[in-house]
């Protein structure tokens, strides 16, 4: 496990642990994609900007912003080749040209030593990154490599808190490079149905009947017994690990109903909720798959069943729900178009990613003082008793606040709390220059959704490298700016381009005018 009196390495070891947890809230989770799937896109945009699927600007924006990663990246290797590659990027980097070809030769190696390089750099304590900067590299680049999320919150797990011996973040960096190296297996996943989901022509692929499915599950030591099944699907998944294959064959399954729907009109039988892999010693719960974007005003203020004339809002609830479960394609679209209804101007449709990441920056301070607010009144002390006879959240915030300016005990011991407390303060002691990084951060993720939208809608490419990455990071943080554009609509009546002009005067006032705080900058 890793040390416990080594704070870098907890507090690295606990974000790891947040950005790998699927209940994670939006504050606390990871908006970034990987180096190398960042500069992957680049080469992909380079593509697509030949195929006139992209603009010279949007190009020329993405290939900047490589460039500043690359420079600061440890993982990117030894300063003559990080130089090259910047150089590289420096230019158009036109398809198939020689700017074109060295980065990727140089993608492909920074992909195969990446945590190996980021092990060697955290070696020397004087050097390494600040330990969000860490977690952020290690856990976008091997979620990027196709490990599932909940892979890899057990194996960091087990590494941080369970493993016998004390070893440092360095060295379990290695581990997780060996990890990274290893080959793409081919799993066998079955999925059973309790009523087969015959079509006008017939059984899909890849099904077996009942007897069969049977023998496979005591083949590979499962008990057939209870299982109520009229056979099952028998996939054969390349993937990096057992749950990255069960959401796959899940894609297929999505994949078939929607053909079948719109094909015959007949709705899909639904799987029974277990699928078994393979060499595995336990089955696999089948759960519906969500990018976590949420928009709790509609509950908070009874609008989920609102019959009133819909409004434009509404509109652009409707068109956010594929984003929260849909297949890819449908998931970039239907989010984008949300965002854009509410957002964008006539001649100018990428603005809105950046207005829609102000709104979350200035929710990002109440999020999170209201999410502690709640682990505070947890632990028995004086400061719980006085958060508990607040009456509203904005109260709950304000004690919180008061709390961490005057240094009392929060009686919080959980290193991902701690964590947190360590980002609030600095908003906190910072303002201006922390929520226009959150917005930075923000913009890029959302600006991300919108290549992907673009890519998908003109240029039909259901395949982008970083498609599933964009939904990845930027859902959660739709969802949170969707929350309050729903919640000043439904409660004051505010247009959302007129909250956005709040979120863009607040931000620019925060900390330099007197009286402003962080707790009612949409306020």
């Amino acid at each position: 496990m890793l040390s416990p009196v080594n704070t870098y390495d907890q507090h690295v070891g606990a974000r790891l642990l947040d950005f790998f947890n699927v209940a994670t809230p939006w504050h606390r989770s990871l908006w970034n994609p990987s180096l190398v799937l960042t500069l992957k896109e680049a080469l992909e945009a380079s593509e697509a900007f030949r195929a006139s699927a992209r603009g010279k600007e949007s190009l020329k924006d993405l290939l900047n912003h490589a460039v500043r990663l690359a420079g600061t990246d440890p993982g990117t290797g030894e300063p003559k080749q990080r130089q090259l590659l910047q150089q590289a990027l420096a230019t158009s980097v036109p398809h198939g040209g020689l700017d074109f070809l060295t980065v990727a030769g140089i993608t492909k190696d920074i992909e195969a030593q990446y945590l190996s390089r980021w092990s060697t750099a955290l070696a020397d304590p004087a050097a390494r990154p600040r330990p969000e900067r860490t977690a952020r590299a290690v856990a976008s680049h091997l979620l990027d490599l196709g490990f599932s999320s909940n892979f890899l919150h057990r194996w960091w797990t087990y590494r941080i808190r369970h493993e016998p011996d004390t070893r440092t973040l360095a060295d379990v960096l290695q581990d997780a490079h060996h990890l990274a190296q290893g080959a793409i297996r081919t799993f066998d996943v079955l999925i059973a149905f309790e009523t087969a989901p015959r079509g006008p022509a017939g059984l899909p692929p890849r099904w077996i009947d009942a007897p069969t499915a049977s023998e496979w599950l005591r083949q590979n030591r499962f008990d057939p017994r209870g299982v109520r099944q009229d056979g099952g699907m028998l996939f054969h998944i390349p993937a990096r690990d057992a749950d990255s294959a069960v959401e796959t064959a899940m894609e297929f399954l999505d994949n078939f109903a929607a053909r079948l729907e719109i094909s015959t009109n007949l709705l899909w039988k639904p799987p029974l909720p277990t699928a078994w892999v393979a060499n595995e010693h336990r089955p696999f719960r089948l759960t519906r798959r969500t990018r976590k974007v949420q928009v709790r005003a509609l509950e908070r203020e009874a609008q989920i069943y609102s019959a009133s004339n819909p409004s434009i809002v509404d509109a652009a609830l409707e068109l956010l729900a594929p984003l929260q479960a849909s297949s890819p394609s449908a998931a970039v679209a239907g989010g984008w178009a949300a965002i854009e209804a509410l957002l964008s101007e006539p001649t100018d449709h990428a603005i809105a990613a950046d207005r829609l990441a102000s709104l979350v920056a200035c929710s990002f301070p109440r999020a999170e003082m209201t999410y502690l607010s709640y682990l505070i009144e947890q632990h028995p002390g004086p400061l719980a008793v006085e958060i508990s006879h607040c009456g509203t959240n904005r109260d709950r915030c304000a004690v919180v606040t008061n709390a961490l300016e005057n240094n009392r005990p929060l009686g919080l011991s959980n290193p991902s709390d701690l964590a947190a407390v360590e980002r609030i303060r600095g908003v906190l002691s910072a303002p201006y220059v922390k929520l226009h990084n959150i917005q930075g951060h923000a913009t890029s993720a959302l600006q991300r959704l919108y290549r992907q939208r673009n890519l998908v809608l003109h240029w039909g490419k259901t395949d982008a490298v970083a498609l599933r990455a964009g939904l990845r990071t930027a859902a959660p943080l739709v969802g949170a700016g969707m929350d309050r554009i729903a919640h000043a609509w439904f409660v004051q009546k505010i247009r959302p381009l007129e909250l956005a002009a709040r979120a863009r005067m607040a931000l620019e006032v925060i900390g330099t005018r007197p009286g402003t705080n962080c707790l009612d900058l949409l306020e």
